[in-house]
């Protein structure tokens, strides 16, 4: 049947209106990305409170209080103990890393095919950069940095305080034939993400204490430093694993070919373990993605995203898998009918 200009003019403007609301969230994803980080730290507060509230008498704001205190308390309680050791061992790594680097490009020099490796990494826009602006830039994203995290605290807190509000808010924003299937979304998108970032912690102190403790075995110089990284980079899912194993190479290096060999067999060993035997076992109350998905989502997230788009590639992948499947998959039937 064809349109009447009333039904025609209607959906042109809805049409505008949805590019227009697409331009201005694309203008704003940093922001947006932010504020999705901030949810998933107001999610961590609220699993903080639940225990609370399993374990002691504690019931609504104290419950959230008591837990975002237990949660500052044992952060400051790694601080004390060996936050400072990782903080200086950090600085040495920075060294130990330089001195690498260049015992490696002495290596190079050796051979042709090093020397012609060397030539094409020096080339180009490496050797245009100046200090001066690199210590810009590093200034510029450390304060980025920081802002970024303020915010998402602070907006954590807002969102953990009270989370039926802003719900309620969103909700209001869709017809209400849809609220009623957006909230069963919204309710499923916090369980699922709950899950990830319990099986992803469970994880990290997995990695990072079998990490550290195989590099001590060794005899690798920084072992507490490099598992602390092994550990935190693991949120970052098949790529962070990689990226931790780079340092911890270059530091067995410098004590000769043996030691970076039996590095990287240790780290090969620890994630073939992860892949055997820890996944399996986080994945019954965790949620996984297929390690196609997992590193499609990397790549595609840091893209568009950047730095921040690769931390949150997986939670973002994750949430867009349940709203396709409760809001499209879910609903088709439906709408068919």
């Amino acid at each position: 049947m064809p349109l009447s200009n009333e039904q025609f003019t209607r959906r042109f403007l809805i049409g505008l209106a949805l590019i227009g609301l697409a331009i201005v969230a694309w203008r704003l994803i940093d922001v947006l990305m932010v504020i999705f980080a901030a949810t998933i730290f107001a999610i961590a507060l609220r699993s903080s409170a639940s225990l609370m509230q399993r374990f002691t008498r504690l019931r609504g704001s104290w419950a959230l209080a008591a837990g975002a205190l237990a949660l500052a308390l044992l952060l400051l309680g790694f601080a004390s103990l060996i936050g400072w050791r990782i903080a200086d061992q950090l600085g040495d790594l920075t060294q130990a890393l330089s001195h690498a680097l260049s015992e490696l490009r002495g290596a190079l020099e050796q051979s042709r095919g090093g020397r012609a490796l060397l030539a094409g990494f020096t080339s180009g826009s490496l050797t245009a950069v100046r200090p001066l602006q690199s210590l810009e830039g590093a200034a510029s994203d450390t304060f980025g940095v920081l802002v970024g995290s303020a915010v998402i605290v602070f907006v954590g807190v807002f969102l953990a305080v009270d989370p039926c509000l802003y719900k309620r808010g969103l909700l209001r924003l869709v017809p209400l034939a849809q609220r009623q299937a957006l909230d069963g979304t919204l309710d499923a998108a916090a369980r699922t993400l709950r899950q990830w970032l319990g099986g992803v912690l469970v994880a990290m102190l997995v990695v990072g204490v079998i990490t550290g403790l195989g590099l001590w075995l060794l005899g690798i110089r920084l072992a507490l430093s490099l598992g602390f990284l092994a550990g935190l980079l693991e949120i970052v899912p098949y790529v962070g694993p990689i990226v931790s194993a780079v340092p911890a190479t270059l530091v067995g290096f410098t004590a000769g070919p043996v030691p970076a060999v039996e590095v990287i067999g240790l780290f090969l060993l620890v994630h073939l373990m992860e892949g055997y035997i820890l996944v399996p076992l986080v994945q019954k109350r965790a949620v996984a993605l297929p390690p196609a998905l997992a590193v499609t989502a990397v790549v595609i997230f840091g893209t568009l995203l950047g730095p921040l788009g690769v931390v949150l590639a997986h939670p973002l992948m994750i949430t867009l898998i349940v709203f396709v499947e409760r809001l499209y998959i879910d609903q088709a039937p439906r709408i068919a009918s």
